[in-house]
């Protein structure tokens, strides 16, 4: 494996991008035979054909596959070893790859980019937009440096830092006239038409632990996996869905949706990197960059501080049910202590943090605001 230098390495993608020899040769700037003696050694390398040669060009085979797979990662590691031995002495140079999940794009993804650009104009970026769990994934195998994740997605292979926390909004059609200042219990969410992810989606499941910890379940009408999917659903008048705030900001300001803080709900936004590899110089400006801006959200009150210890995984429902009992004890002494405590909540207060999931009310406080509320009054749906 010692001739497996980053060259051929190159090399090899370049083939695997271009699925033959003269694209490959062209954007490599060689000649087409010297590239053709290069693949040839590195099946010779291998032992085995990675390429099947047909009138479509050059397909990679299984075993062409699996190699392709695993020097993903080891092409970053080179990479990021290069660019920091050549910038020791220079500014960042290379490639980041960070990733965005779609609800916080529009608030974070312009602002984050520009900035990046003008501290670091030799460096490209490549930005990658997925779902939480897909990004945490990338990061893992290697195909992302930084990644901007839902904390309470299982971190396997990353390591996670929390950004901020963020309501969680129901989110209905203009009709339904929900509101921003009237916050509806996690309950409520049973009695209606919904519009969720699919499964193992980190929100689907948090949605179905907590009301499953009410002895609830929630009606799912539609599943969708895209965000402008399921807001295009919800304005049509088809159901309702749950999204944190940041992914209904421009819809709000339309006024084309309604929404309503889920009383007690909230989602942990976090900054993850790889846990197994260094960060090359580049890729740490842009974690650090990502942690100012964070920071930036939480003082201007767009996200709120961050609990001291998130939970970083699913886990069932029942796991919370002990921690309930405690909080509602709590909140008994605060009620005895200052009537006004409770007056309103719709954060901290009365909000549990079960295991895995994000922070969710009590059964007892869901049930008494679900009784001021009207909980038979269901939403116009017109």
């Amino acid at each position: 494996m010692a001739a497996m230098d980053l060259r051929k390495i190159r090399y090899f993608f370049a083939v695997i991008e271009h699925r033959n020899l003269s694209g490959a040769a062209q954007a490599l700037r060689i000649s087409q035979p010297t590239l053709s003696r290069h693949m040839q050694a590195l099946e010779g390398q291998f032992k085995t054909p990675l390429f099947v040669r047909s009138s479509r060009g050059m397909l990679p085979t299984e075993a062409g596959r699996r190699l392709h797979e695993g020097l993903r990662g080891l092409q970053r590691q080179l990479q990021s070893l290069q660019d920091d031995v050549a910038a020791a002495m220079l500014e960042p140079t290379g490639e980041v790859a960070v990733g965005i999940p779609p609800s916080p794009r529009s608030l974070l993804a312009v602002s984050l980019i520009k900035r990046f650009a003008k501290a670091c104009p030799r460096v490209v970026v490549r930005v990658i937009e997925e779902t939480s769990g897909q990004l945490r994934d990338l990061i893992a195998n290697g195909t992302l440096d930084v990644a901007i994740t839902n904390f309470h997605e299982p971190m396997r292979g990353v390591i996670a830092k929390p950004l901020g926390r963020e309501q969680m909004l129901l989110v209905g059609p203009r009709g339904a006239r929900l509101s921003t200042r009237v916050p509806t219990p996690m309950e409520r969410l049973a009695d209606l038409p919904l519009i969720l992810t699919t499964r193992p989606n980190s929100l689907r499941l948090t949605v179905e632990t907590g009301l499953s910890a009410l002895g609830l379940r929630p009606d799912v009408r539609v599943e969708a996996n895209t965000l402008p999917l399921m807001t295009d659903f919800v304005k049509s008048g088809l159901g309702y869905t749950v999204l944190p705030a940041c992914g209904v900001r421009t819809l709000r300001r339309s006024n084309t949706v309604s929404t309503s803080p889920i009383a007690g709900f909230f989602l942990t936004w976090a900054v993850a990197k790889p846990k197994t590899r260094s960060l090359g110089l580049a890729a740490e400006t842009m974690y650090d960059m990502v942690c100012k801006i964070g920071a930036e959200m939480v003082s201007q009150g767009v996200w709120q501080q961050p609990s001291r210890a998130p939970n970083a995984a699913l886990g069932a429902a029942g796991r919370g049910c002990g921690k309930r009992a405690q909080t509602d004890e709590s909140i008994d002494e605060r009620r005895r202590n200052d009537p006004r405590s409770l007056a309103g909540a719709e954060g901290d207060q009365g909000a549990v943090e079960a295991k895995g999931v994000p922070e969710l009310m009590s059964k007892r406080d869901a049930v008494q605001k679900s009784q001021v509320l009207g909980r038979n009054r269901r939403p116009d749906l017109r």
